[in-house]
């Protein structure tokens, strides 16, 4: 299902946080240039979080909380210079949070106790 929000290029913001989704988390979303919140905690959605999400530019909010994400931050995300707001708790995500993600001087960063955060 969310492999088509690819086509929506013009939303500003996707609030569909609780709504059951399951499967990938697909790179397709970096081609969303012009959203500013992504929202999609507390929903079963596996896979890693795709490197491909940096094409996000104006992206504001990342919140991914509560899902079944694995592998580890991809350091790509330092690229979203917008970026003030990362929820990633309650994930299985393992590593680190990278550096450059840090010096973002995001907002809010919330990653699960697994991962490793000096910013956090």
């Amino acid at each position: 299902m969310l492999y088509y929000i690819q086509y929506c290029i013009f939303t500003a913001q996707l609030h569909l946080e609780g709504n059951d989704l399951t499967g990938l988390l697909p790179s397709e979303l970096g081609k969303l240039e012009l959203m500013s919140g992504l929202y999609l905690g507390d929903n079963a959605l596996t896979s890693t979080i795709p490197a491909a999400l940096k094409s996000m530019r104006n992206l504001r909010v990342l919140s991914l909380e509560n899902n079944k994400l694995s592998g580890s931050i991809p350091m790509e995300i330092s690229e979203l210079y917008d970026l003030v707001e990362h929820k990633l708790s309650g994930n299985t995500l393992e590593g680190s949070v990278p550096e450059e993600v840090c010096a973002l001087g995001l907002e809010q960063l919330q990653a699960h106790s697994s991962v490793q955060c000096s910013c956090c």
